[in-house]
C-alpha cells in the first residue's frame, strides 16, 4: 500500500492545496496521513503559560476553506495542544498522539527532547519506521544520525529501523511517499 505523509501545515491553505494536488498527480491511490500542526496558534509559548479562555478567532488561524481540505487522519501537534490550552476548546484534542500504519508509527515530534541546534533525541521505538515532523527539516535518521535526503529518489527502508522527518508543508511543500510493499520512502516536494 502507498501512504502520502505530510505535516506542519500551520493553516497555510495555498501550500496545503499544492501538496494535495501534487499527491494526486504522483500517487493518486495513496492513503493520506498528517503529522500534526494542522493549525497555526497565534498565542506564543510564553503567553500560553497563563492565557486562558481566549476566543478561538484570536488564538488560531481558522479559515473555512482551509478546514475543508482537512479530510485525512492526523496526529496531534503542539499547535493543536496550545490552541486547546488557551481556548479551552476540546475540539483540538480529538487527535491521537500516535497513529500506526504498516510497519510504521506516525507522531508529530514535539514529544521528543530537542537540543539547542534543534536536533531530537529519540526514545526507543517499537516499529521499524517512525515518521515525524515538528522541526520543518526533511531528513532521514539512520542509527540516530541525521542524514541528508534527495528528493524523488526512493530509499529502501526494509533492512533496519529508520526515523524519517517528512519536512513541512508550510515552508517547503515537503511530503513523503511510503510504499509498504516495496519498502521504500521517497521524499517529495510540490512545485
Amino acid at each position: 500500500m502507498k501512504y502520502a505523509i505530510f505535516g506542519d501545515l500551520h493553516s497555510h491553505k495555498k501550500h496545503t492545496k499544492r501538496v494535495l494536488a501534487h499527491i494526486q498527480v504522483v500517487a493518486p491511490d495513496a492513503a493520506l496521513f498528517a503529522l500534526g500542526d494542522l493549525y497555526e496558534c497565534t498565542i506564543g509559548k510564553r503567553r500560553a503559560v497563563t492565557a486562558r479562555n481566549i476566543p478561538l478567532k484570536e488564538a488560531a488561524i481558522m479559515k473555512k476553506k482551509f478546514e475543508e481540505l482537512l479530510t485525512f487522519p492526523s496526529v496531534i501537534g503542539n499547535q493543536e495542544e496550545r490552541i486547546a490550552l488557551v481556548t479551552g476548546s476540546q475540539r483540538f484534542l480529538q487527535y491521537e498522539e500516535k497513529l500506526y500504519i504498516e510497519n510504521a508509527m506516525l507522531i508529530h515530534g514535539h514529544q521528543f527532547e530537542w537540543n539547542e541546534q534543534f536536533e531530537p533525541t529519540f526514545p526507543e521505538f517499537h516499529t521499524p519506521l517512525v515518521f515525524f515532523g515538528h522541526s520543518h527539516r526533511a531528513a532521514i535518521y539512520i542509527d540516530g544520525i541525521r542524514t541528508a535526503i534527495c528528493y524523488n529518489s526512493p530509499i529502501y527502508v526494509g533492512d533496519k529501523p529508520y526515523i524519517i522527518n517528512v519536512g513541512a508543508v508550510v515552508e517547503t511543500l515537503d511530503w513523503c511517499l511510503y510504499d509498504s510493499e516495496e519498502m521504500t520512502v521517497t521524499f517529495m516536494q510540490a512545485k
